[in-house]
C-alpha cells in the first residue's frame, strides 16, 4: 500500500511540475522583416535594429510574446507569411488593396510621403510626370514599384534592395529613385552627391503589420497595444529616436 501511495505521490508531483512549466512558458512569434530600410529596419553591429524592430518588440513584450526575427528579401516576406514560415511581417509595409486580398493588416502605425531622389546636377525632375521616359529605380515588391508602374513610358529598374538602386543612381546608371521620405533623408545624409527632387505629398502611404488570414484576435490585441503605446509616450520616444521627432 505504501509503495502504491508513493507512486501516486510521484506521479502527482510530475504532473504539477509539468503544469507549472506550461504556465510560465513564453509564447513565440516568428517575425519577418527586410533589414535594408534604415531607419525602419537595418543591421548595426551584427544585430537587426531600427524603429520597426523596437516598436514590434515593445508590442510583443506587452502581449507576453518573445520574438525570433527572420531577415528576408522584401519580395519574399509575403510568400513566407502565406506559407506560414513566419507569423507576421513588419517592414515599413503599406497595406494596399492588392495585398489585402491575400493577407490581413493591423491599423496603420506610421505614415510618410514618398520622395524622388536624383543626382545633384539633375534638373527638370520634380514630380511623377517628370519621370516619363526616365530610368527609375525601385525595390522589388514595394509600394514604390506600384507607383512607378503607373508612370507612362517609364523605364523601370527593380532591385532587391534600395541600396542597390542608390548605388546605381550615384553612378548615373538610372535617373531617379522613388523611396519613402524618411528613408530618403537617411540616404541623403550618406550620399552627398544626391538631392531631393520632390515629395509626392498626395501619396501619404502608411505602414502596418501584416498577418496571415484568420487572426482577428491577435490583430485586435496588436491594435489595442498600438493605441496604448501612443498614449503612454513610448511611441513618440521611438519616433524621436529614429525619425528625429
Amino acid at each position: 500500500m505504501k509503495k502504491i501511495m508513493t507512486l501516486v505521490g510521484i506521479l502527482m508531483m510530475v504532473i504539477l511540475v509539468g503544469c507549472g512549466k506550461e504556465e510560465v512558458q513564453t509564447k513565440k512569434l516568428y517575425i519577418g522583416t527586410n533589414a535594408e530600410y534604415k531607419p525602419y529596419e537595418y543591421i548595426e553591429n551584427g544585430e537587426i535594429t531600427g524603429f520597426d524592430i523596437e516598436f514590434m518588440e515593445e508590442l510583443a513584450k506587452n502581449l507576453g510574446y518573445e520574438i525570433e526575427w527572420k531577415n528576408l528579401s522584401f519580395d519574399g516576406l509575403l510568400p513566407a507569411l502565406q506559407t506560414k514560415k513566419i507569423d507576421m511581417v513588419i517592414a515599413g509595409m503599406t497595406p494596399t488593396e492588392e495585398r489585402k486580398k491575400a493577407i490581413d493588416f493591423t491599423d496603420i502605425y506610421y505614415s510618410s510621403a514618398q520622395a524622388i531622389l536624383v543626382n545633384e546636377d539633375t534638373t527638370g525632375i520634380k514630380n511623377l510626370d517628370d519621370l516619363k521616359g526616365k530610368k527609375v529605380g525601385v525595390q522589388l515588391g514595394t509600394i514604390q514599384e506600384t507607383i512607378a508602374n503607373e508612370i507612362e513610358g517609364v523605364e523601370l529598374k527593380r532591385y532587391n534592395s534600395f541600396t542597390g538602386a542608390i548605388l546605381e543612381l550615384n553612378s548615373k546608371k538610372i535617373d531617379a529613385v522613388i523611396v519613402g521620405e524618411v528613408v530618403a533623408n537617411n540616404y541623403l545624409e550618406n550620399n552627398k552627391k544626391l538631392k531631393l527632387a520632390g515629395l509626392l505629398d498626395e501619396r501619404q502611404d502608411g505602414s502596418a503589420i501584416a498577418l496571415g488570414k484568420g487572426n482577428p484576435k491577435l490583430i485586435s490585441e496588436l491594435n489595442e497595444e498600438i493605441k496604448k503605446m501612443k498614449k503612454s509616450g513610448k511611441y513618440q520616444e521611438l519616433i524621436n529616436k529614429y525619425f528625429g521627432g
